[in-house]
């Protein structure tokens, strides 16, 4: 996906948001969105969002003086989904279809994501996740797939979403590698984070080599690239991700939350839709 014209408008109003969750001054906060305004008078708008956001992101990290500004709010979304772990895996076990429950579960854990609000209700996720109509769930074309496949690329998304990956992943039964960003940028996943959410427990991780919220792949190191382009399956977690790989032509099973109206638009699904499978027909 390439940028659209409502995507500056969006990186302002994530700009003000950052500044707000840190406790930015309205001055400060003027800077900030001055700031911005610089950043938007060079962006490309042949790349995707999610390739532009890293000079954004930078810009911010600078002006509030810590590389990793999102640093805390990474570890309390991890605490709190891990507080709540064993009861969904319990849940997960006494399902009648366990891997089905697994990607609902996980498929509810995208909704934490700062990069496109800091308002979000995790607990009242979890408890439709069960529930929820997909707009696009392609479970028995995945399920045959996975049959197939002898080991999986998982690429992750957000902190917190982890816990709810290592869910998923425990539900495979299969070797799974566990794609992390290559520097922090917003709230995703970097390997620390991905550690304190366990998955170093039930999966390899490897990182993408590339600090974008997405996967930019003249940003990506050659071990990456070459896990991609030899693995059986591929699950990519996330808006951001989907946003860098939706034109890609391997088959990769996208799960994730519509989160924005570009993205809306794009897919044909109303916003907020939850959305499991491939891109084919779309």
């Amino acid at each position: 996906m390439k940028m659209s014209l409502e995507c500056p408008g969006c990186f302002i109003k994530q700009t003000i948001r950052s500044g707000r969750l840190f406790g930015y001054s309205r001055d400060l906060l003027w800077e900030l969105v001055k700031d911005c305004g610089r950043f938007l008078a060079d962006i490309s708008p042949e790349v995707s969002p999610p390739q532009n956001a890293v000079a954004l992101y930078e810009m911010i990290s600078l002006r509030i003086g810590k590389e990793d500004p999102f640093d805390e709010l990474k570890k309390e979304s991890t605490r709190q989904a891990l507080a709540i772990y064993s009861e969904l895996k319990a849940k997960i076990q006494a399902s009648s279809e366990p891997l089905d429950a697994a990607i609902r579960y996980a498929a509810c854990g995208n909704v934490i994501d700062y990069g496109v609000s800091s308002e979000f209700d995790l607990m009242k996720e979890v408890s439709q996740a069960l529930k929820i109509d997909f707009f696009r769930y392609e479970y028995e074309k995945f399920t045959k797939r996975l049959k197939n496949a002898d080991w999986i690329l998982y690429l992750g998304d957000n902190c917190g979403e982890t816990v709810f990956d290592r869910l998923l992943i425990e539900e495979l039964g299969r070797p799974v590698i566990y794609v992390v960003r290559g520097g922090p940028i917003i709230n995703d996943v970097t390997e620390q984070d991905a550690i304190d959410a366990g998955l170093d427990k039930v999966a390899k991780i490897v990182s993408s080599g590339c600090k974008a919220p997405g996967i930019v792949f003249d940003w990506c190191s050659e071990e990456f690239k070459m896990l991609y382009n030899t693995a059986p399956l591929v699950i990519s977690k996330g808006q951001g991700n989907f946003e860098t790989l939706s034109d890609e032509k391997r088959e990769i099973f996208f799960l994730f939350k519509i989160k924005c109206q570009v993205v809306s638009q794009f897919v044909g699904a109303p916003l907020h839709s939850m959305f499991f499978g491939t891109v084919d027909g779309i």
